[in-house]
This record gives structure tokens, sequence and C-alpha cells, in this order.
């Protein structure tokens, strides 16, 4: 394991997020890249969040409350884009951003329950990395051969400015991908950026290995 993965992951007591953020790791070829920056630049690895997609967010969200999770009743909303999501908060651990689509009609429109039925609901579809500029970190792990989806979501000095690398691809379809979040005194999810990023998580790297 690389050391700045493992000196992160030191700080948390319970499995179940060691185990979801490891396994992330090692099988997410832009995250190996990011940790391999950061080991050269000896910095430490600071995890924002990660997001688990699902069939049911509650009762997705019942293994977590049982460790100390807490639901705020952070809730976020697309009824157009078909989708919804809610944000669980434990003091010293990654918040966990749970979301699904619609179970009605409105469902049809976003690209998470095919995603679900093919991978399951346990694992993370991406972990987000906080960065202190966003696009210094972008340009650099361009340089290591990693592509993003597209640009930067929101403007410089913004509260909050995100990206998602190109996702991986297993099984012939988008599988997971890594978030860069800088943030600047602002703790919340931005809903108009959460959807942007969304909808850029189908597109693929162009290129392999």
């Amino acid at each position: 394991m690389v050391p700045v993965l493992q000196q992160e992951l030191n700080k948390f007591k319970e499995t179940t997020i060691v185990r979801l953020i490891e396994h992330f790791f090692k099988n997410n070829d832009a995250g190996v890249r990011y940790l391999q920056l950061l080991q050269g630049q000896k910095v430490s690895l600071d995890i924002d969040h990660i997001t688990i997609r699902c069939l049911d967010v509650e009762e997705r969200a019942k293994a977590f409350l049982t460790i100390g999770y807490i639901d705020k009743n952070e809730k976020v909303e697309y009824p157009e884009q078909g989708w919804w999501a809610k944000v669980y908060r434990k003091e010293y651990y990654p918040a966990i951003f749970i979301d699904q689509a619609y179970s009605d009609e409105r469902g049809k429109k976003s690209p998470l329950e095919l995603w679900v039925k093919k991978f399951g609901d346990n694992l993370l579809h991406h972990v987000a990395v906080r960065v202190k500029n966003i696009d210094q970190t972008k340009t650099a792990l361009e340089q290591k051969g990693v592509e993003f989806s597209g640009d930067v979501i929101g403007g410089p000095g913004t509260r909050l400015r995100q990206i998602f690398t190109a996702a991986e691809i297993k099984n012939g379809s988008p599988f997971t991908v890594l978030e860069l979040t800088e943030r600047n005194n602002y703790d919340g999810f931005y809903p108009d950026q959460a959807d942007g990023l969304m909808k850029s998580s189908t597109k693929t790297r162009s290129t392999r290995g």
C-alpha cells in the first residue's frame, strides 16, 4: 500500500470505511496516480467525502448509522434529472454522499439504477480528495496521464470547485472516478455542481494503461 494512503487510513477505526476506501484505490488508476503524486511531493492525503450509489438511500445508510454516522437531513434532489441523495457525517471521518435514482418514472432519466444493478452498492462510485489548488493538481495529474471528464466546475475563488476524472471501464461500462475538490470556507454540497458532475461521470478514458 502506498504510504500516504496508509497514513490516512490509520486515522479511521471503522473497518467498513477503511475497506471501502482501500478497495477504491486498488481499482482506480487515477486514484493510484494521485497517491503517487502526493507521495512524490511529500503531501498528505485528505479525503473530503466518499460516494455510494444504491437503490434505497435510507436502507443503505443503516450500515453507516450503526457506526456513528449522523443523518442531519442534508438532502439534495434533482427531480428533472431523475436522482436524489443524502449526506451523512461523522466527526473526523469523510462525509458519505449516498444517492439513488427516483423509484418512479423520473428515475429513468438517471444512469444510477443501471450502474447499481451492474456493480452493486457495496463499493464506492467515487472518492473526493480535498486539494488546495484544483487547477494546479489537475495539471500535475494530466502530466501523469490522467484524463478528466471536462472542465473544473466552479470559478476561481468560489466556495466549491470540483472535477471528476474520466471514468474507469469495467465490463464495458463506466465504473469509478476520482474527484478533486477545492473548498473555500464551505463544507456543504452545491446542488447545481453535483448534477454537473453526475452528468460528466459517464465520460470514459480514451486510452488505457
